[in-house]
This record gives C-alpha cells, sequence and structure tokens, in this order.
C-alpha cells in the first residue's frame, strides 16, 4: 500500500496516528509519534501534499494561529490506492501486448550490432 500511494513508512505512521487520534496539530504529532517538530511538520507537509490529509489555519490567542491536520478518511485513501494499481495494471497489460515487437527489435539491433563487429 505504502508503494502504490508513493508514501514511506514515517508518513503512514503521521496518517495512522491522525486516523485514530483526530485532527491534531505539528506538535500533538510530534508528540504522539516521538518525533520532532520539524519532523513531524514535514510528515503532515508531505501528507497534505500527497492528498492523505487536509490543513486548516485555526486561530489562536492574541491574533496568532495554528494549523490543524485531520486525515482523509480512510474509504478515499481505499479509492486512491485502487486507481493507482488500476493505472499501474493497465500499464503492464500494454507493456506486455508490446513484448513481441520489443523483443524482435531487440534482437534485430543485436544481429546489427554481431553483424557489424563480425564483417570488421
Amino acid at each position: 500500500m505504502k508503494c502504490a500511494l508513493g508514501v514511506r513508512t514515517t508518513e503512514m505512521e503521521a496518517y495512522c496516528t491522525l486516523v485514530t487520534g483526530g485532527p491534531a496539530t505539528v506538535q500533538d504529532i510530534a508528540e504522539r509519534l516521538g518525533k520532532s517538530r520539524p519532523t513531524a511538520q514535514r510528515l503532515l507537509q508531505n501528507l497534505v501534499n500527497k492528498g492523505l490529509a487536509s490543513r486548516e489555519e485555526r486561530l489562536i490567542g492574541l491574533g496568532g494561529y495554528q494549523y490543524l491536520y485531520s486525515p482523509v478518511p480512510p474509504e478515499a485513501m481505499k479509492a486512491a490506492v485502487r486507481e493507482t494499481l488500476d493505472r499501474w495494471y493497465r500499464r503492464m497489460l500494454k507493456e506486455l501486448d508490446d513484448l513481441p515487437s520489443k523483443l524482435e527489435e531487440m534482437g534485430l539491433r543485436c544481429q546489427r550490432r554481431t553483424g557489424s563487429l563480425s564483417a570488421a
């Protein structure tokens, strides 16, 4: 699943932490995972970039703000994995269909190379 989504193990851990613990700030995730704040920030930003989490700005006292990260529902992640696998499968079927002609091309190239070497 990690491969299909293009996520690292630590990103999957952060996603699971959001799913089980609910929406959280960077500091919350850093504490839950036992990681530094910059590492948690990077993990959460990667999840947002990959469509596995969303981020909303939340106002805090004295005009400040912090971000609250929420996971996409596991069903949405499941659909994304299924679509990725379907695309990969279609691409592999095309490669398989093209295999005989590609092998023939490679064979001809090899014959030309070896033929030109033996002629010299």
